[in-house]
Order: C-alpha cells, then sequence, then structure tokens
C-alpha cells in the first residue's frame, strides 16, 4: 500500500503504476491506522491488513512479457505458487526484475453457490421417476430456480437423481454469487423502555459529535444503541456497532431489523460469516449498508459516510484480540478513539460500569471524553453478605436456607463459580506441597474426586499420585469448582443441581444450577450465590479490583430477589461497592491505588514476552534493552512465566507516564529481539490485564 512518496533517493522517482480500487483506503483511515502502529507498537502492514477485506489475493502476478517458452499468454494472471514451480525462486526474481510480471494483488471475490434453474422447454415426461418428479415439481414451486442444497434439502432426492433431470434436459444447473447477508428493515418499531429519554440524548451527541460515555444499565442498553443508529441515520450517516460476541451481534441486528424505519439495510461482521464479510466490507465502503453490526474485526471497517461507532459492553476483555486470534491487539476503544478523532464521527461508550481507562477524570478531560445522562434507577435485589471467617464449611446454613426459600417459592437459583473442575488446587495432607504444572508453574486442578490434573493454561494433565517431595499419597483438595460445588449442594439440598459451561449443560432447567460467570451472569434469576468471592478478589493482575467489582455488580444485576455471597473479606471495598451498584464508590477508592502504583490510567505499560533460550534472553535485555531505555521509563523483571522443553518464557514489564515513551522502548525491545539468534518477543502496550 502506498502511503507516500520519497523526495530523495534511489527510489524517488518511481511511480504508481496502477491502482487496485478495490484495495484502496480513505486517507482519514489509513491516518488512524498509522496512529495505532505508533501507539500500539503493532507493524503498520498488520494494522493496515485490518482495514482490508479478509481474502484478499496478495500471490497473484500478471504476465507482462513473456519469455519463449513460457505457458502464459500476456494479461494472463499467474498465482506465485504456480511461477515458483514453473521458474523456480530466482527464476520468479529475474522475470520480475526484467518487468515480465508484475505483482497484481486483487480484491477476494464473492462466495458462488449452485442453483438449478428450469429450462425454457415443454415438461418432460417423470412418470417413472418419482424423485427427478419431485425435484421438478419443487422447482416450479420456486418460480423455476432455487438453491441446489436447497432442492435436496426440501425433496430428500440425491444429487444423482438431479444430474438425470439435468441430463434430460428439464433443467440446468448454474454458478451464482452468494447473496450478502445485507437484511432490511422490517419497521415493526419494537419499543424500547425509556426509549423517548434515549432519542433526544442521542439525537444531540450524533450531532455534537466526539466520544462520549454513556452508563447504560440492563435493558436499557437496547433502547441506546437502537437511539443512536436511528439519529445516526436521520443524519443521512452509517452506524458501526461493535459487540463482543458473535450472539449479541446476531441479537442486536434482530433488534436493529425490527426497530429502525423501512428502507434500511442491517448487516452482520464476524468471522462465523465466512466469505460473506467480504460483501458487508464491500458495501460498507461503498455506502450501500446503513448499519453494521461486528466484532472486534469490524473495528477498522471502512465507512463510505461514517457517523456514529458504538462500542457495546466497553470494558469486555473480548474486544481485544489475544495471541493467535483474529484482530488486532488494541482494544477497539482506541481505535474508535481515534477514528473519533480523524473522521469526526460521534463514539458512543455503552456499559454501567466503564473501565477506569476512559472514566479517570484525568482520561476524560484528555480525550475530551463528554458523560451522557443515564436512565433511571433500576430495582436492586436484597443483599446478604456472610462471612465466611473461622468457618471450614463450603457452604454456610445461610446459603443452603436461602436455596430452599426460593426452591419452595418455586424460583431459579444460580450458583456462580470462577473455576471448573472440582477443585481449584490439589495439595499433600502431610508437607503442604502443591502438585504444579511443570510447563506454567501454575496450580492443577481436578476433574472430579478422582480425576485427572489439569492445568488450565497449558492443558498439561496427569494422574493423582504420590507427593513429588515427601511420597504421601493423600492429598487435599482446596478451592471451590464447578464439579465439587455441584456434587456438594446436591448432597445438601437432596436434589439434583444443574450445570451450565461453555463446554457442557446439564439439566439446566433444576431448580439450583452451577454455572461459571459468563453463562450464569448471562440470564436471570430469583437469586444468585457467589460461594467463593474471594476467588475472584484474590486473582493476579493490577485490575483485579475492577474486575471483581464488574462481577459483583453484575451478579446483581441478573438477581431478581437475591443476591448472597459468601466471602473472608466482607469489608472489602470492591466487594461493598459492587453488591450496592455504587460505581463512583468503587472508582473514589480505586484510582487512588492506581495512581499511587503507577498503572494504568496514570501510566502506560508494555508487556514483553520474550521465548527462547537463557543466555539469549539476558544478552537481549540486560545488554541491550536496559542500556537503551529512556529516562522515565522503569523496566521490571524478567520473571519466568514457563518452560517447554529447552525454550522459557519470560515476561518483562515497561512502564512510564506517557505512552510514546513505552512505545518507543518497546519498539527497541522489538529490534533487538530481531537480531537475536533463538530469541522472540511479543509485544502488548497498554495490556488489559497487568
Amino acid at each position: 500500500m502506498v502511503l507516500g512518496t520519497e523526495n530523495k533517493g534511489d527510489r524517488a522517482r518511481e511511480e504508481v503504476l496502477s491502482v487496485v480500487p478495490d484495495l484502496s483506503l480513505r486517507p482519514e483511515l489509513v491516518e488512524v491506522c498509522r496512529r495505532l502502529c505508533e501507539n500500539s507498537v503493532v507493524p503498520l502492514p498488520v494494522v493496515l491488513r485490518a482495514a482490508l477485506p479478509p481474502g484478499v489475493e496478495t500471490g497473484r502476478y500478471r504476465v507482462i512479457e513473456p519469455s519463449p517458452g513460457w505457458p502464459w499468454e500476456i494479461d494472463a494472471t499467474v498465482t506465485r505458487v504456480v511461477l515458483e514451480r514453473a521458474l523456480g525462486p530466482d527464476g520468479l526474481r529475474a522475470a520480475e526484475a526484467e518487468g515480465r510480471i508484475v505483482l497484481a494483488p486483487a480484491a477476494p471475490q464473492p462466495a458462488t453457490v449452485e442453483w438449478a434453474v428450469i429450462r425454457a422447454a415443454a415438461e418432460p415426461d417423470l412418470a417413472r421417476a418419482p424423485r427427478q418428479r419431485d425435484l421438478f415439481v419443487t422447482l416450479k414451486e420456486h418460480g423455476g430456480e432455487i438453491m441446489t442444497s436447497t432442492l435436496l434439502s426440501e425433496t430428500g432426492a440425491s444429487r444423482g437423481s438431479l444430474r438425470e433431470l439435468v441430463r434430460r434436459g428439464a433443467a440446468r444447473l448454474v454458478r451464482r454469487q452468494e447473496s450478502p447477508p445485507l437484511q432490511a428493515t422490517l419497521g415493526h418499531h419494537a419499543v424500547q423502555e425509556g426509549a423517548a429519554h434515549f432519542s433526544r440524548t442521542a439525537r444531540r451527541a450524533v450531532k455534537s459529535g466526539g466520544p462520549f460515555l454513556w452508563r447504560t444499565k440492563g435493558r436499557e442498553e437496547d433502547a441506546a444503541v437502537v437511539a443512536i443508529v436511528t439519529a445516526t441515520l436521520e443524519a443521512g450517516r452509517q452506524a458501526l456497532v461493535l459487540a463482543p460476541e458473535v450472539g449479541l451481534v446476531e441479537r442486536l441486528v434482530d433488534l436493529l431489523r425490527r426497530a429502525l424505519e423501512e428502507g434500511h439495510t442491517v448487516a452482520p461482521y464476524h468471522s462465523g460469516l465466512g466469505r460473506g464479510r467480504i460483501a458487508v466490507h464491500e458495501a460498507g465502503r461503498k455506502g450501500n449498508v446503513d448499519v453494521v453490526v461486528g466484532t472486534r474485526t469490524a473495528a477498522l471497517l471502512g465507512l463510505a459516510r461514517p457517523g456514529s461507532i458504538c462500542v457495546v459492553d466497553e470494558p469486555n476483555g473480548a474486544h481485544r484480540a489475544e495471541p493467535g486470534h483474529e484482530g488486532l491487539p488494541v482494544h477497539v476503544r482506541d481505535v474508535a478513539l481515534e477514528r473519533a478523532r480523524l473522521q469526526r464521527a460521534a463514539v458512543f461508550f455503552l456499559s454501567p460500569c466503564p473501565s477506569l481507562r476512559i472514566y479517570a477524570p484525568e482520561v476524560r478531560r484528555r480525550e475530551r471524553i463528554r458523560e451522557l445522562p443515564a436512565g433511571r434507577a433500576w430495582p436492586w435485589p436484597a443483599v446478604r453478605i456472610v462471612d465466611m471467617r473461622g468457618s471450614g464449611a463450603a457452604f454456610s446454613s445461610t446459603l443452603e436456607r436461602a436455596c430452599r426459600r426460593c426452591m419452595e417459592g418455586g424460583g431459579k437459583t444460580g450458583v456462580v463459580l470462577k473455576r471448573l473442575g472440582y477443585a481449584t488446587a490439589v495439595a499433600c495432607s502431610r508437607c503442604g506441597t502443591m502438585k504444579i504444572c511443570p510447563n506454567c508453574d501454575l496450580p492443577l486442578v481436578s476433574h472430579g474426586r478422582d480425576g485427572p490434573l489439569a492445568c488450565t493454561r497449558c492443558g498439561y494433565r496427569e494422574e493423582p499420585g504420590p507427593c513429588a517431595k515427601c511420597g504421601s499419597t493423600r492429598l487435599r483438595h482446596t478451592g471451590l469448582g464447578v464439579e465439587r460445588a455441584r456434587a456438594e449442594l446436591s448432597d445438601l439440598l437432596g436434589t439434583r443441581v444443574g450445570l451450565i459451561t461453555a463446554e457442557e449443560r446439564d439439566h439446566t432447567d433444576a431448580p439450583v444450577v452451577v454455572g461459571t460467570v459468563p453463562r450464569i451472569l448471562d440470564g436471570e434469576w430469583d437469586a444468585v450465590i457467589l460461594p467463593d468471592a474471594d476467588a475472584f478478589l484474590a486473582g493476579s493482575g493490577t485490575d483485579v479490583g475492577e474486575r471483581s467489582f464488574r462481577l459483583f455488580y453484575g451478579a446483581a444485576a441478573v438477581a431478581r430477589k437475591l443476591l448472597l455471597v459468601q466471602t473472608h473479606v466482607p469489608e472489602h471495598y470492591a466487594l461493598r461497592a459492587g453488591v450496592s451498584g455504587d460505581y463512583e464508590a468503587f472508582a473514589a477508592a480505586e484510582l487512588p491505588r492506581l495512581r499511587e502504583l503507577g498503572y494504568p490510567p496514570f501510566a502506560h505499560a508494555a508487556s514483553l514476552t520474550f521465548e527462547g533460550s537463557e543466555a539469549a534472553l539476558l544478552g537481549a535485555v540486560e545488554s541491550h534493552l536496559r542500556p537503551a531505555l529512556d529516562a522515565g521509563v522503569e523496566m521490571s523483571g524478567p520473571f519466568v512465566l514457563g518452560r517447554t522443553g529447552e525454550t522459557t518464557a519470560w515476561r518483562v514489564l515497561l512502564r512510564a507516564k506517557r505512552r510514546p515513551a513505552v512505545a518507543r522502548a518497546a519498539t527497541v525491545a522489538a529490534k533487538i529481539s530481531a537480531r537475536t539468534r533463538g530469541l522472540e518477543v511479543r509485544i502488548d502496550v497498554d495490556p488489559e490485564e497487568v
């Protein structure tokens, strides 16, 4: 991609010979990519690639002047693989240098599907071919043409019967481009609670532009999204809605189709669409779709008339790609803020408890983030905090009574646990030594009372065995996992308890259901119980307080009547503020702590994960990186993360008050790693968890 031209140097006279229109980006979007590259130390080609449609064909060449004996004619298109196979790598380079071939990247082509079409001829005699007759009749019922897969599914006929119908001349098979996943709005005007308030607020915000923080609660989120999109369409602009999960994307698409006026188009954008994303990308770039609802992969989607960007559930970690997953290792909030600055679009961050990285007063002043008025207050459940100090039981008598009372009233109780498995750790009863993963140095989790032990990070598994230190075979299970909670609650209550996790759903209609956080908090319950709140409060990372607060707040939000929490630290500020829904009180307690520690949002950090030998790492970090750091950049580490064979993973943390200083230091680390044999580095600037 051409970003500019040089005025000096050997290549200054090179000219742009041709342009692929479908692979061009608007200048302001290119500038967004450039700034993301500088601030996040993500290579510019990687960022630009994220703004292009998926599946770009970059290994294509056009033949300009074929050499004698070449099997290709002028203007033929040939892939790099075919050229290398015929000419060899050296021959390919020579042909390109001589101008005989030229790189010719192309936009990906939409997928095609097969259709069956009736021929304009007399009807064939199919009296003795019932399957073919069924196919022909169904074709006529569908107006003479239908997708082959649908035809075979509706009739139950085989493909052989269809081929015989084609042989008789009654039909023909053709390939057509797959219909883009653009959906027309229905104009049903689905009424959202508090819609009038949200509509007035959204119109003013969209008109003025810039970033906004909107602390919507519960069902208000839907009303806010509809209001933002409606105001954007009224202004003749396009709207982009970013959601953390595919399921929420599809739900919002359905909501907007029903709520918006007729005459508009809505399209989803996520990895599950396959090549259907190509059509949505093209429609957005050309202005042929009014609303796109997508996951983080849509954060850099080009729009012809950008009007608003709405980030739903802003603090959700799924808005940022993890290593090995599709998308940029940059939170969409940062992408949206850059687009607000450069594209003059209105950007909305929706969440009842936004991340402190945009709520902190200093950040709001710097980024000029304005807070919009929230809707009315929602009913809050009764809250019971059970002090477990001095108790060795997993479940208190208060918890048992709450479950039984809810069951007797015909209600449902959701029990929230942090971890899968039977126990979160296994230790020797004699000497106390814990079973540890040899790769990651993390406690192994027990699956079942006598089941295998597994590492939640790398998947390492081993059968229970003697203690490596003292040889004792007596093991003690500690911590409360989903399986253990389910088994013990079933015994305690005398009834079968259900289970909901990402991998398993069993007996979910039971009066008491145990599950992990995302699954339980995705529904509504008469009572919600957190039997081991300390597992959340004792997590790692400087943002553990913020994550715990959001958990307690979310648990209260889905509990209609009661929220019960068991803990050994009943006075913890994140717990008290979370169960009462007091976000301001939590922020007032947490922000000074982060300021004192020098962590985001009051400073910036870069997490460097090195992999290689200890000698290579120490040479790179101690001899080259540390001496090259600017004044004001603090380095912590290196710390060992885990070992795999002869390779060791290390973590180094860089911190500074200003992001450019951290970005420069991280860039230095990348260059040092690139020239150090046997050493690789992964850089994460301002990670969500430090």
